[in-house]
């Protein structure tokens, strides 16, 4: 059964196109080339995303594109079986499709619908996050530092706030082992059992079994962790020295570079050069971690500014960046909208030191959009109001 669904919330936006068609799973060939005749004759050749669904309703895969019927029409000359979107195509069940009035907007259409339903075919191919990593902090009483990509970090569904996205991961693990050597947090991993000092009160005159075997983390032995799993702190200790991690990677506290500065000059005054150079180098992983998070910061810092898109049709609309993801969108001649947009503009907000998880892929992808097409910024404005001249300038009305 074909479905077609019209939506039009007003007069300006833009028409949104469903076309439907519901098959068995493991779909034969001639159910395949029934759902190839319908996108030929349903689908055109216009900016949009497509949703693939299986035989339950579940979303196989989020896709865009600027011309939705060819690139629909191009999955049914995949090899198959040896093609993965081939193999998917059998899969599914219905396939829909939504018209936008651009390329930006089914951009930021399919990185959102990908993060709402984490379609296993997107998540199985190479996604934007996939390539990038990030720094999260875990769970429990003694909560560690992470390096995760940043996929996997979006995928937690995590709401906790993240550092990152960085572009390699060597440099992260070495700065993060000397900032865990300064502040003594754990690096072991999540399977060990953490025993605060404070679950010593819980045993009376009986000391809990693990606050009596000897210690066999060299890091503890040697003043590096504070050993949380070994009743060395108490959480409320541990938790400070977390706390002070966090700002470090923040850029609100710079204390261990330098009291591993001040330790190197006095290896260097004592003559101990070996000692000297090794803190040497340990000074220089947190710089290069500071540079890498400086240039995330002034990602995530620049001010809030308004894109304006010349969409199909005429169908031009306004987005509000700011922190680097889109905060509000609305048709142009939605003189109410745009009012609306112009307040939220014009509040200010706390500059964010850290992203979200679930926000790390529109982070990434509006800082591609514009790094791949520098001449967008100059459709870029302070306000609602420069960036409807801007348009009118450049699209002036007939």
């Amino acid at each position: 059964m074909i479905v077609r669904a019209h939506v039009s919330r007003d007069s300006r936006k833009i028409a949104t196109e469903t076309l439907q068609l519901d098959l068995a799973v493991g779909s034969s060939e001639s159910d395949v080339a029934q759902l190839r005749d319908h996108v030929r004759k349903g689908a055109r050749n216009h900016p949009g995303i497509y949703i693939m669904r299986g035989v339950h309703g579940e979303v196989l895969y989020v896709g865009k594109s600027t011309q939705i019927r060819t690139r629909l029409l191009s999955y049914f000359r995949l090899p198959w079986p040896e093609h993965r979107q081939a193999r998917m195509l059998r899969e599914t069940a219905r396939i829909e499709w939504q018209e936008t009035p651009s390329e930006f907007a089914a951009l930021l259409r399919e990185v959102r619908l990908i993060r709402t339903h984490l379609p296993r075919y997107n998540v199985r191919s190479a996604r934007p996050l996939d390539r990038w990593w990030v720094i999260t902090i875990g769970d429990g009483p003694a909560p560690r530092l992470r390096i995760q990509r940043a996929s996997t970090a979006a995928r937690s569904r995590s709401c906790s706030a993240v550092v990152g996205p960085f572009v390699n991961r060597r440099p992260l693990v070495d700065a993060l082992r000397v900032l865990n050597d300064a502040l003594g947090l754990r690096d072991c991993p999540e399977r060990v059992p953490m025993i605060m000092r404070d679950a010593g009160d819980l045993f009376g005159d009986t000391l809990h079994p693990a606050l009596t075997r000897t210690p066999g983390c060299h890091r503890y032995e040697t003043r590096r962790c504070l050993g949380p799993c070994v009743g060395g702190c108490s959480e409320f200790e541990y938790r400070t020295q977390l706390t002070r991690g966090r700002a470090v990677l923040e850029g609100r506290d710079n204390s261990p570079q330098q009291q591993i500065a001040k330790d190197m000059a006095t290896a260097s005054a004592s003559l101990s050069y070996e000692r000297a150079g090794w803190l040497r180098d340990r000074l220089t992983a947190l710089q290069q971690l500071e540079d890498q998070l400086a240039r995330v910061r002034e990602s995530l810092s620049r001010p809030s500014f308004v894109y304006a898109v010349h969409g199909v049709d005429g169908h031009d609309r306004l987005y509000l960046v700011r922190n680097g993801r889109v905060a509000d969108d609305a048709p142009s001649g939605d003189n109410m909208a745009m009012r609306i947009m112009n307040d939220r503009a014009s509040t200010p907000i706390p500059i964010a030191l850290a992203a979200q998880a679930d926000q790390l892929d529109e982070l990434l992808m509006i800082d591609q959009w514009f790094r791949t097409r520098p001449a967008e910024l100059g459709r870029t404005a302070a306000t609602v109001t420069l960036a409807l001249a801007t348009l009118r300038q450049e699209y002036p009305t007939e």
